[in-house]
């Protein structure tokens, strides 16, 4: 046999099991956030040995991915108003904006500046950060507006910060669309760790949301991970969370797996809980 032919029988082959091998860790990743979110911690970590059997490097992956979830949930301190004292003072640290539905004609709602305000503080306590503001274009009579722009505006023009230190993404239109467009500028740029802000109850699926991006980029580059440092967060009159159920549904958007449909219905009464809070209240 041709030694051409062979090679490329051989690679033919090892071709159909690496898919194969993809396939069904994506399986089990699926079954792992959904055994996550339902709080089924045994199940969790049957599904973390399989995939240690099938990959140990993509175990590695979940498993770290899986304790900053419950770090986030359960131990996460909020910080309210301005990001702690004890981040990183050099030029390397960023502040991750998350941008707020804009007014329809294209003006910036009080959580989008309370948002602001919150990135000010800390970026008067951190001069050497830059400030990454992330959202697109959501005023529905006002195509040109995005809520980065006006963020931007309002930090320089109200505020008074220094542009320079300002770096906007004005693409993204959701949470998953905020993580996958600005870790890549970030990486651009070489930083090398975060600190988000955003509202109280949208700070732990963003920052989960952020860290299932920043670990799959790090892999397809061979990079070491952006660190997320903890957080900043405008405090809002909602006293609930978002819930595991936003959470893994982000993540595994990230992540490319499918969550099972059931997921749905039985957090139903959050899920609508959910949409009378964010989008009638």
């Amino acid at each position: 046999m041709d030694k051409f032919l062979l090679i490329f029988l051989i690679l033919f082959f090892l071709s159909g099991i690496n898919t194969q091998s993809s396939e069904e860790i994506k399986k089990l990743e699926g079954n792992l956030l959904y055994n996550y979110i339902n709080e089924d911690s045994s199940k969790v970590d049957k599904i973390l040995e399989q995939i240690m059997a099938l990959d140990e490097y993509i175990y590695k992956r979940d498993l770290e991915i899986i304790n900053y979830w419950h770090y986030i949930d359960d131990e996460m301190t909020l910080h309210e108003g301005v990001a702690p004292y004890y981040l990183p003072k050099t030029s390397d640290h960023a502040f991750v904006v998350l941008g707020f539905g804009l007014n329809d004609d294209g003006s910036l709602k009080d959580e989008g500046k309370g948002r602001c305000d919150v990135a000010y503080e800390s970026a008067k306590k951190y001069p050497k950060s830059k400030i990454y503001i992330t959202g697109g274009g959501t005023a529905k009579n006002n195509s040109t507006a995005t809520e980065s722009g006006q963020m931007k505006n309002y930090l320089v023009k109200v505020k008074g910060l220094n542009a320079n230190r300002i770096v906007i993404e004005e693409e993204a239109k959701t949470t998953v669309q905020n993580a996958r467009y600005t870790v890549k500028k970030l990486i651009e740029n070489h930083i090398k760790t975060i600190t988000i802000i955003t509202s109280d109850y949208h700070i732990r699926r963003g920052n989960l949301i952020f860290k299932g991006e920043i670990m799959l980029k790090a892999e397809s580059l061979g990079n070491t991970p952006i660190q997320i440092m903890e957080n900043a967060v405008w405090k809002s009159n909602r006293n609930q969370t978002e819930g595991k159920l936003m959470e893994g549904s982000g993540l595994a958007s990230i992540m490319v797996v499918k969550l099972q449909a059931s997921l749905f219905l039985k957090h139903l009464p959050q899920l609508i809980m959910n949409f009378y809070n964010y989008y009638l209240d």
